[in-house]
């Protein structure tokens, strides 16, 4: 989040010295001249579009791959380093993958049914993918064939958790976003709101992986 808010603002400077260059000989651009407005926008955009477009996409991919690093990094150690680093890789490749797809399909498809079976199948893989993401992790395969019931009970559980709470704090945040005027000081919530959903998000993770220890300590006492 710092590095992503240092780079928006580096780059928020240059877009708006570039745009100062780009309308500095033409008359004032106020409240009484929207045309000319839309015009330097216009003009704006088909000069820098594409420059704006791909260094948004590089950032956003930078980003996630530092947040993949990161996390295999601090919740797996040296020690499980690539495991985590693989298994990051694996469920973003799928999850995003997935997310492309079916937001293709989606535009092609004005009734909106395949927007509602890719919100469903998506769905349906965060929660397998997650699971099966923490088995691997924490060399717990084994339970997926001794125990693997209450397994899924367990994950099951802490997942619809974690999936209601996201969809609470997140989509409260978002809708405040949308119907407030004051979007400056709604963003400096949403920042808080988003903060503190990543500490319940992790929180909730070292619980699922310290169920799933348990379950495997028991399975292999038994």
């Amino acid at each position: 989040m710092v590095l992503a808010f240092v780079i928006t603002v580096i780059g928020g400077s240059a877009a708006m010295s570039e745009w100062g260059t780009l309308v500095a000989p033409g008359p004032d651009l106020g409240a009484a001249n929207p045309i000319i407005v839309l015009a330097a926008l216009r003009q704006f955009w088909d000069k820098y579009g594409a420059l704006l477009m791909v260094t948004a996409g590089i950032l956003a991919l930078t980003l996630l791959l530092l947040w993949i690093v990161l996390e295999a990094l601090f919740r797996g150690g040296w020690k499980g380093f690539w495991t985590y680093l693989g298994t990051g890789l694996a469920r973003v490749l799928l999850l995003f993958g997935t997310l492309g797809i079916f937001a293709q399909l989606s535009t092609q498809d004005a009734s909106g049914g395949t927007l509602v079976i890719g919100i469903t199948a998506i769905t349906a893989m965060w929660f397998l993918i997650g699971g099966l993401e923490s088995v691997v992790r924490r060399n717990a395969v084994d339970l997926l064939a001794t125990d693997l019931h209450r397994l899924w009970a367990v994950i099951g559980l802490l997942r619809f958790i974690e999936g209601a709470l996201a969809f609470l704090l997140l989509g409260s945040a978002a809708a405040a976003w949308m119907r407030a005027s004051d979007k400056a000081l709604v963003g400096i919530w949403f920042s808080m709101v988003f903060f503190f959903w990543m500490l319940i998000q992790s929180y909730l993770v070292a619980v699922r992986y310290s169920a799933i220890d348990i379950m495997r300590r028991d399975a292999v006492g038994s």
